[in-house]
């Protein structure tokens, strides 16, 4: 009997224990059931602003003149005097004497042709006056011969008095070039030639630019260019040419310029895939500080103005020319707009949105058309939530 029990005991113990869990598990209460709230992401915000801009591009160039020639003797011989003007630099007006070459045999050969033009007119007078007597001798005479007239010596006479004519009307023009000087106002750029040097018709004596305009030829791209909405092979009309600003550090200080441009080229070039377009300067030395040829300037172009242009912060245009709007309902809306021109500090657009809209401006990652945003503005920065610090799109 006690062996008996002594297996019976500890098997009832156990059966009493295993149902006890069971009606435990049975009767326990159910666990409250809390559903997890996804975390939105907190973005800084800004609105799109409408606002009267004129588009501009920026680039550089050098200045350049328009007319640059050598200065070249037509005549030879001696250098007899130059101008005071006649060193690098020199300043000279149109028409003024830069150089005197020695005239002296030119004065001799004008005053040869002198002579033979006197010569051949008393030539024509004799010839003449002996073709009026064979014209009165053979007055009853039928059918006279033109020789017998004197007409072939009368003909021959004139045409000696051309020539010689021709070689006074040379002979002049000889000794007006022994005084050389150009047709234009301009700077000498260099010199080649002094007094008592021999030089022969051809010789070039220095180069010289004018001063009236110069000119910069401008690199442009293609993006640059639709911002100006110029097209290929534009050419400037009197009431049309777009302002060109120039600026350059001379003398320690930024001086400015203003100019226009009056034509873009015809084709790109094919080694910088760029096109050139053509800006002018009037009467470049005539200002406080002279825009001089050879200096290289920053040069910035102004195109159409835009009445009511879209402006966005730079920050907040995306790859593939994306914003992020954030609509009423704190959503994220993911459009695409037209890009019409973009710098360091905002970007200007057309497209989908319009004024007044928020636009993010902070990065985030794995954007999606819908996902829910807090949004902030920059003038109310949370402690805890760091500008520059890259956000997801799951918190």
């Amino acid at each position: 009997m006690n062996r008996l029990l002594k297996f019976i005991a500890p098997a009832a113990v156990i059966g009493l224990g295993v149902a006890a869990v069971a009606v435990l598990n049975l009767t326990k209460p159910e666990p409250e059931k809390k559903e997890q709230a996804s975390q939105a992401p907190s973005l800084f915000v800004e609105s799109v602003t409408s606002q009267q801009v004129t588009l501009s591009v920026r680039t550089q160039a050098e200045v350049k003149p328009i007319t640059e020639i050598d200065l070249v003797s037509q005549v030879s011989g001696m250098v007899k005097k130059v101008s005071p003007e006649y060193i690098e630099g020199g300043r000279f007006e149109a028409g003024q004497t830069l150089l005197w070459i020695d005239d002296a045999d030119y004065q001799l050969a004008l005053k040869r042709a002198q002579a033979r033009v006197a010569e051949a007119r008393t030539r024509v007078e004799q010839t003449e006056a002996d073709a009026a007597v064979a014209r009165q001798q053979l007055k009853g005479y039928k059918n006279p011969s033109a020789l017998a007239l004197k007409k072939p010596q009368l003909a021959e006479a004139a045409a000696n008095l051309k020539a010689a004519e021709a070689d006074l009307a040379q002979a002049e023009l000889n000794l007006k070039r022994t005084k050389i000087s150009l047709p234009f106002a301009g700077r000498l750029k260099s010199i080649s030639a002094n007094i008592g040097q021999y030089i022969g018709a051809g010789s070039k004596l220095g180069r010289a630019f004018a001063t009236d305009k110069v000119k910069l030829r401008l690199p442009l791209s293609d993006s640059q260019l639709a911002s100006l909405n110029l097209p290929i092979g534009f050419v400037a009309e009197a009431d049309n040419a777009p302002l060109v600003e120039l600026s350059a550090t001379v003398g320690g200080q930024l001086k400015t310029w203003q100019g226009q441009l009056t034509r873009v080229a015809a084709a790109f070039d094919q080694n910088t895939r760029l096109v050139y377009a053509l800006a002018e300067v009037k009467d470049p030395y005539a200002q406080q500080t002279p825009l001089a040829v050879g200096l290289y300037v920053k040069a910035q172009v102004y195109g159409e103005t835009l009445e009511q242009a879209l402006a966005i912060p730079r920050a907040a245009l995306r790859a593939g020319n994306k914003i992020y709007v954030v609509d009423e309902n704190k959503r994220l809306d993911v459009r695409e707009v037209q890009v019409i021109e973009k710098s360091p500090e905002r970007a200007l657009i057309r497209g989908a949105v319009q004024a007044g809209e928020q636009v993010v401006v902070s990065p985030l990652r794995n954007p999606s058309q819908g996902m829910a945003v807090n949004t902030m503005s920059r003038d109310k920065t949370s402690a805890t939530m760091p500008q520059t610090k890259e956000l997801s799109a799951n918190g």
